[in-house]
């Protein structure tokens, strides 16, 4: 494979196309659902935060499930009206986080420019309840969310699903996170040039977080207009297969690769 050769860009979705939400506004909105419910607010933000990786696993077939399960956990019966309530709540919170994107400038760059793109997102299902009215949604040519495939980064089938939809070999993939659980490696491991990105603005990175993968040495980058620099432009060959050109002020991708 010709070093510089890209067809696709998969990204993680929190932290690097929309804000994650702090740790303080996810307890606050998930107390909130409490309330909504009749039931202990801080029992309920508790329950949440416990469930998390059967949630992002897609163990909960939606919302309304998940609404349902945990209140049965703590031993409460809401009815219909206090459920819808508390869906309402959690599906506007991440849709919220959804509309505070930054990424739109630089997708619609790689996409005018050919490049396929892939959503690789560990999600609940409320992330999948909202996609469709995602400002994001419309620049993909697929997304594997975890609650939906059963499987999260790093693990290869993750990014499989995105890159098979897109019918481009994970060799021809870039991917870009924020470089949490392992994702960055789990990337590199399917032949991936792999790419971490560090919001360089503050409105960006709504609270001050420990760098989420100290170990990482390959490319970084603040603002993801530099990736669009980056990846160049893939350009036809052969038919159907691509080359990608590069500026010369970029960062050869062989130079900085991860080690651990």
């Amino acid at each position: 494979m010709d070093e510089g050769r890209v067809r696709a860009v998969l990204f993680g979705l929190h932290d690097t196309l929309i804000p994650g939400g702090s740790r303080a506004e996810r307890a606050a909105m998930a107390r909130g659902m409490g309330a909504d419910l009749g039931i202990d607010p801080v029992a309920f933000a508790s329950a949440t935060a416990e469930t998390l990786d059967e949630r992002t696993r897609g163990l909960m077939a939606s919302v309304h499930h998940t609404v349902r399960y945990l209140s049965r956990r703590l031993g409460a019966v809401p009815t219909e009206s206090q459920v819808e309530a508390a869906i309402r709540r959690r599906l506007d919170f991440t849709l919220s986080l959804h509309a505070a994107t930054w990424a739109l400038p630089a997708l619609s760059a790689l996409r005018a420019r050919g490049f396929g793109l892939g959503l690789v997102s560990d999600s609940c299902c409320a992330t999948t309840e909202v996609w469709p009215d995602s400002p994001l949604s419309e620049y993909f040519g697929a997304a594997s969310f975890s609650c939906q495939t059963g499987v999260r980064k790093p693990d290869s089938g993750a990014y499989m699903v995105a890159a098979a939809a897109l019918e481009v070999p994970t060799t021809e993939c870039v991917y870009v996170g924020d470089g949490g659980d392992g994702e960055l490696y789990g990337a590199e491991a399917l032949g991936m040039r792999a790419v971490r990105f560090l919001a360089e603005d503050p409105a960006q990175r709504p609270e001050v977080v420990p760098d989420l993968d100290p170990e990482w040495n390959g490319p970084t980058i603040g603002d993801l207009s530099e990736l669009v620099a980056m990846v160049g432009v893939p350009e036809p060959r052969n038919g159907s297969a691509s080359r990608t050109f590069v500026s010369g002020n970029v960062v050869p991708w062989g130079s900085a690769r991860s080690r651990r």
